[in-house]
């Protein structure tokens, strides 16, 4: 019985990390549609797509944050480069920064919004340029929740 405890507990230590897809939602970027992983609580915010070795065309991760949140993203321990596209509560994309490196050595850069805002996206990098995203542009987040997490 012993052995078999053992097996489990060596099989889970060495098992390589495989991210876990959460809840996500299809939102419209100009006229393409993203598979957004929506992360709203703290540990899932600060993880981020930390160590992933690839985000497919198409798909992202929506960061949802509480009223009053002035976000800030950096890139310590990514693998990718992404595009950060900063919105605020009423969907008007406020800040983009493209073509975001990887972070090897600290300090890192810090990517922060002006004043509070509600969402992040973390978009492949590219997406700005190919979707021709600007500054002052609406996205239509209505199928995403009305309030914001507490957290």
């Amino acid at each position: 019985m012993k052995s078999i405890a053992y097996a489990v507990i060596a099989s889970l230590l060495l098992a390589p990390a495989v991210p876990v897809l959460g809840a996500t939602e299809t939102i419209r970027l100009a006229d393409t549609e993203f598979v957004m992983e929506v992360v709203a609580d703290p540990d899932s915010r600060r993880q981020g797509l930390m160590g992933r070795e690839v985000l497919p065309a198409g798909t992202g991760m929506l960061f949802d944050f509480p009223e009053g949140t002035r976000p800030a993203i950096w890139m310590r321990n990514m693998v990718i480069s992404l595009d950060l596209v900063f919105v605020a509560a009423d969907g008007r994309i406020a800040h983009l920064f493209p073509q975001v490196p990887p972070c090897a050595d600290l300090p890192c850069t810090i990517y922060q919004a002006d004043g509070p805002l509600r969402w992040v996206l973390e978009l492949p990098a590219g997406s700005v340029d190919k979707l021709g995203l600007k500054v002052g542009d609406n996205l239509d987040l209505s199928m995403l929740p009305a309030q914001p997490p507490l957290n």
